[in-house]
């Protein structure tokens, strides 16, 4: 191993405070100021932590993952069954707050069972919400003993981690007895993946339209691995327990209806997000709406516009925010407050035009790059925005989904409302137009006071856990 003085990263400084939650009666303890040995009881289980100033773990290195016994910070712990009968208990690691650099695969744990080599449970920490279930249904026969020690840890991987420097983690952990077993906590993004396993990495032909079931495939975005359903995919379908659509939408030219007043309202998965949040998009539109009613500035391809000086929200963020506040208040607390892009980067073309990121990617390469990344702006409008819970779909997601220049009437997105409006503007050359999904598939571009559908795109919380469904139409991924 290398001698610590010669790392390129001096510090990390990783907390753990030791929190204790146990069963249905609740009873707190925190060892933050104390040490030696401490005790909780609460009904036939107690745990007794044996740790020594066991809150203060900082100033760790980096730790190669065969050391982890002598390096690693730890919790050491014992469970106790003080009754009877057999009980059944889980082990988590809650109240998680952790810098957005160590939400990466090399920060870990691992919970072992003393004297067994085998971990009960390892993991890491890339797609940490507040909450990670270390173990469930760890069996304690009447009156059993188990010891227990739980190690976090920077893996060392011989690189430069020195950006890691100054970095914090802190948790709390919890124990929770139960008479009988549980079903294994599992987080919905987790589920997803493991009901598309295998997942492709393959990158695909942009300039040709899914119109087959290509599944689940795995790219990049600004906060790590994405996860993206492409294609004619029928097993990405989420249902918000109670949420029920209030109008019936109509084709006013073909008579198509989408669907009907008081129909459960279902989303799509449009991809599990690099934060491990889950973005959705409404499997319908939710109104007509212009993006915004003026269109002879540039700005006006902005969701909002004059940004540094008084900020203007856009006419479609407005309406989408005041159907957010009418109809989803019941369900905010598994809605995210997580990033949305209007990509406003751009260059100029030969004819003086204003071309922008996502369809300089798409209509500009051969084949096309769309990207998951919100690229910087100098515009005064537009650019990355991290404080939503409602927005719309972007360009590049809509390409990524399956669509094309041509039409596709084959991929999820197709198929269920009129145009509809993506987040996206496409040039400015004395009129500003932001790019549509027709209802044919197909991305096309249009001035912004036009009022077409309205999508809301939402994203669902890291740490929201799988209750049911399997993501097909007749059974869709519960929430709620």
């Amino acid at each position: 191993m290398k001698e610590k003085n010669n790392k390129k990263i001096k510090v990390i400084i990783i907390s753990i405070v030791l929190i204790t939650l146990i069963g249905i009666a609740v009873a707190f303890f925190t060892s933050r100021s104390e040490s030696g040995k401490k005790t909780v009881k609460v009904g036939n289980l107690s745990i007794i932590y044996e740790n020594e100033n066991a809150v203060n773990l900082t100033n760790k290195f980096p730790v190669y993952d065969k050391d982890i016994e002598e390096d690693a910070s730890k919790i050491e712990f014992t469970v106790r069954n003080n009754g009877d009968v057999l009980e059944y208990a889980s082990i988590s690691m809650i109240g998680i707050q952790i810098s957005d650099k160590l939400k990466i695969p090399d920060f870990k744990y691992a919970l072992y069972e003393k004297n067994i080599s085998e971990p009960v449970k390892e993991g890491n920490f890339e797609n940490a919400g507040t909450e990670i279930n270390v173990a469930t249904n760890i069996e304690f026969a009447a009156g059993a003993k188990k010891y227990y020690v739980l190690y976090v840890w920077l893996s060392e991987n011989d690189g430069d981690q020195s950006d890691l420097m100054g970095t914090t983690f802190t948790a709390r952990i919890k124990l929770e007895g139960y008479g009988k077993k549980q079903k294994e906590k599992v987080l919905l993004s987790q589920m997803i993946k493991d009901n598309n396993s295998p997942i492709s990495e393959d990158k695909p032909d942009f300039s040709q339209p899914a119109t087959e079931d290509k599944g689940l495939i795995k790219d990049k975005d600004d906060d790590g691995d994405t996860y993206y359903f492409r294609g004619a995919v029928e097993d990405n379908y989420v249902k918000i327990n109670g949420l029920t659509w209030k109008s019936t939408d109509t084709d006013d030219y073909t008579g198509k209806i989408y669907h009907n007043a008081g129909e459960d309202m279902l989303w799509r998965i449009v991809r599990i997000n690099g934060d491990g949040t889950i973005r959705l998009i409404a499997d319908g539109s939710i109104g007509n709406s212009a993006f915004n009613e003026n269109y002879e500035d540039e700005k006006y391809g902005g969701y909002t516009y004059d940004n540094t000086t008084n900020r203007q929200d856009s006419t479609i963020k407005t309406f989408l925010e005041d159907w957010y506040d009418r109809n989803m208040k019941p369900y905010d607390e598994y809605i995210g407050t997580s990033k949305f892009c209007n990509d406003t980067s751009s260059k100029t073309d030969e004819y003086g035009d204003i071309v922008y990121g996502a369809f300089d990617r798409f209509y500009n390469n051969d084949p096309p790059t769309p990207s998951f990344k919100c690229p910087n702006t100098i515009k005064n409008y537009g650019g990355l925005y991290t404080d939503l819970k409602i927005g719309l779909i972007t360009a590049d997601e809509v390409i990524f989904a399956g669509a094309g220049s041509d039409w596709n009437e084959s991929y999820y997105l197709q198929g269920k409302s009129f145009y509809f409006w993506t987040a996206s503007p496409d040039y400015f050359d004395g009129l500003i137009n932001v790019g549509i999904v027709a209802d044919r598939g197909e991305v096309l571009s249009v001035t912004v006071d036009g009022e077409w559908g309205t999508r809301p795109t939402i994203n669902l919380k890291s740490d929201l856990l799988y209750t049911s469904g399997n993501g097909t139409k007749i059974s869709p991924y519960l929430v709620g």
